[in-house]
């Protein structure tokens, strides 16, 4: 992930990417979703990804749909 992406998000300065071969799956509202510290509360969501790498990553989802691997999430 671009650091000026995770800068905009408030993300932490360490290496980060977005995996375009798995798709998570999980139930809503599950366990690893925590609200964001220095936020108010019940705040879940970090911000909104830019356009231009969304359209990156969805366009690399496309591609890669014949090898997506599920993985579920939930706790078991």
């Amino acid at each position: 992930m671009p650091p000026a992406v995770k800068h905009q998000l408030g993300l932490d300065r360490e290496p980060a990417w977005i995996v375009t071969t798995e798709s998570n799956t999980f139930t809503w509202l599950g366990p690893d979703v925590r609200p964001i510290p220095n936020k108010p509360p019940g705040t879940f969501v970090y911000g909104q990804i830019p356009d231009g790498l969304l359209r990156t990553v969805t366009e690399a989802f496309i591609r890669n749909r014949e090898r997506i691997a599920m993985v579920p999430r939930d706790e078991t």
